[in-house]
């Protein structure tokens, strides 16, 4: 009872105080991330949520499933920066690179309400200052988002360990009559993804490390995404990263959790493959 008091009144005071003091905190607790990984696991599956749901990583000793749903590039190229500064073993990595990271509004993702309380709430700690310029015109949503989320921070007990997600199995499987297209609206063009998938490939090559594109499998993969777009994109600017092409990649109905991701079965199958494939 008194611990609950106790952290009310400090939450009470928490409120008053000023931005710089919060942000100046939240960087504290962020700069005693542990980012070590176990020696062993020297592969690491990047991306967003097509690579989540389709590498299962606990049937692999060597590899490691650091992806979270809906990341865009530049929160991978910050989490990738210190995961390869303190992991000298890293020397391989399987990013998603699907139509959704190359499509023409691909940067909306880094706008919204929900995709921002995700990851710039999460990772403003770790800005720089040419990160911190892209959110130049929604400093007002910017701040109360991060405001918002050292307060649960506190009440939670700070904790940066969610810089990375777990495989998280998933035993629905598709249902063909609620396949649905969705298209995604927006205007922010590409310019912020594009930007960091390129410093994402420089700083693999910087270190030795291969890089992998991998396009997941999807179901009907045409319906859903402008895969011409898609591909002229790829070749015209990132065509030096070899793209791992499994989109078509033959998976059944009770294989998917939905027309754009695998169920754990699925993801199992696809695991193996590629573990007897690339040595995993």
């Amino acid at each position: 009872m008194k611990s609950f008091i106790t952290k009310t009144i400090l939450l009470g005071v928490l409120i008053f105080i000023p931005a710089p003091v919060i942000i100046l905190t939240a960087s504290y607790f962020s700069s005693s991330v542990d980012w070590r990984l176990p020696q062993q696991k020297h592969v690491l599956f990047m991306g967003a949520s097509h690579i989540v749901h389709a590498i299962d990583d606990s049937i692999t000793d060597s590899a490691i499933n650091l992806a979270k749903e809906s990341e865009r590039y530049m929160f991978t190229y910050i989490k990738l920066q210190h995961l390869i500064e303190h992991n000298t073993q890293i020397d391989t990595i399987f990013l998603e690179c699907a139509p959704t990271d190359l499509f023409e509004h691909t940067d909306h993702k880094y706008f919204k309400d929900n995709e921002m309380v995700s990851f710039f709430a999460t990772y403003y700690p770790l800005f720089n200052t040419e990160q911190w310029l892209i959110y130049k015109g929604k400093f007002a949503t910017a701040f109360t988002l991060l405001y918002r989320k050292t307060v649960v921070d506190y009440i939670r007990g700070i904790n940066y360990t969610y810089f990375s997600s777990k495989f998280p199995p998933r035993t629905q499987t598709l249902d063909r009559n609620k396949v649905h297209y969705d298209p995604v609206k927006g205007i922010y063009g590409y310019e912020i993804n594009y930007k960091y998938l390129r410093k994402i490939i420089d700083l693999c090559n910087e270190n030795g490390v291969k890089l992998y594109f991998l396009y997941c499998p999807v179901y009907k993969p045409e319906y859903y995404y402008d895969q011409n777009y898609y591909y002229n994109a790829y070749k015209t600017y990132f065509s030096d990263v070899e793209l791992l092409d499994y989109s078509h990649y033959s998976m059944d109905d009770d294989e998917r959790y939905d027309a754009h991701h695998l169920n754990d079965k699925g993801a199992i199958k696809f695991t193996k493959m590629l573990k007897v494939k690339y040595n995993l």
